[in-house]
């Protein structure tokens, strides 16, 4: 199993002598914050996110999540987070898994580094860093699903089904066939058709068996998401899909090399498209712009080229990547340790 690289964290999960407990009001905001990931995924309600000004501040709403958490595990009653806490906290199956630093390290066994801590980020704005994140055809898309928000129209949700049955054929049967490989094949086929198999001006579905933003699809595709194998392959097609993204960038926008710069554009893909962002990369680029500068460029010719009713949400997920002090202005390092090339 992974370290979370924090180390008091590490430490308490670790059962370590020196680890000391965290309560109301530390000071420690890094190793908060991991618990209230974790609390949240658990189902704990009201805690901040890593968006949030609040996070990784132990207050009332915290404390009060430690307590209902160790009132559900019968765990002795409390508001510190000592060993015997943190482990049954990761060793819980989580009712509502999300994405962050201590469920990709302890539970996936998958590094917080690289593009996997800008996959963290980028889902928090698609879908709350949700495995089981659902839209359903709120943007004429059909449904949408999982951390990057697999979107049914362009082709998208065909990728991740695809991915979850290679990796587990009898469970991708026993979930989204009820047990009918007839079933199962039959959506995989239905989302390969033109535009997902959905209506491209509507996102209505073409086939009544298949209506995938109603049951029993709704249930279905949050029973995947709780499926740990499932998760994995969530996390590495996304990876995939940026290292994609990452790679094409590099090409076009040489001049982006930070780990905050690289991740702003990746989620500008995931959202626009590889071909979208080199678009928007050649419309607002001069020369002699700073990273920084032409960033911004981008953020605000991206929020002009949405629909009026998503350009308020767009900007402010622009904005939140431009600000956020998660990412750093160091460039930007793969999950094996090494700079990307350049």
């Amino acid at each position: 199993m992974a370290q979370c690289g924090i180390d008091r964290i590490d430490g308490l999960f670790a059962g370590r002598a020196d680890a000391s407990p965290i309560s109301e009001g530390d000071p420690d905001r890094q190793s908060v914050g991991v618990v209230q990931d974790l609390l949240a995924g658990q189902g704990q309600r009201g805690l901040p996110n890593l968006l949030s000004a609040s996070y990784g501040v132990f207050g009332a709403v915290t404390a009060s999540a430690v307590q209902s958490f160790r009132k559900l595990q019968n765990l002795p009653d409390g508001q510190q987070v000592d060993s015997g806490f943190v482990r049954s906290l990761v060793c819980t199956s989580a009712a509502s898994p999300m994405i962050s630093r201590g469920y990709l390290t302890f539970v996936l066994d998958i590094a917080y580094a690289g593009l996997a801590k800008v996959l963290s980020v980028v889902a928090q704005m698609e879908g709350a860093g949700k495995f089981a994140a659902l839209n359903l055809n709120t943007d004429c898309a059909g449904l949408s699903f999982g951390l990057i928000q697999w979107a049914q129209r362009p082709g998208r949700l065909a990728e991740i089904l695809n991915a979850f049955n290679q990796a587990g054929r009898s469970d991708f049967v026993q979930i989204f066939g009820s047990g009918s490989a007839i079933v199962a094949d039959g959506l995989l086929a239905h989302t390969k058709k033109p535009s997902g198999g959905v209506d491209p001006k509507t996102g209505a579905t073409t086939d009544p068996a298949f209506d995938l933003v109603r049951e029993p699809w709704v249930s279905r595709f949050r029973r995947a998401a709780l499926s740990i194998a499932f998760q994995k392959v969530q996390v590495q097609t996304a990876l995939s899909a940026f290292e994609d993204s990452c790679a094409q960038i590099r090409k076009f926008a040489p001049e982006v090399r930070s780990e905050q710069g690289m991740a702003f554009m990746i989620d500008v893909a995931n959202q626009f498209g590889n071909g979208g962002v080199c678009n928007l990369y050649k419309a607002v680029r001069r020369d002699g712009m700073s990273e920084t500068t032409l960033l911004q460029a981008i953020a605000t010719e991206s929020v002009n080229r949405i629909q009026t009713a998503f350009k308020a949400g767009t900007d402010a997920r622009r904005q939140s990547f431009l600000a956020t002090n998660f990412l750093s202005d160091a460039p930007l390092v793969d999950a094996v340790g090494g700079d990307r090339p350049a």
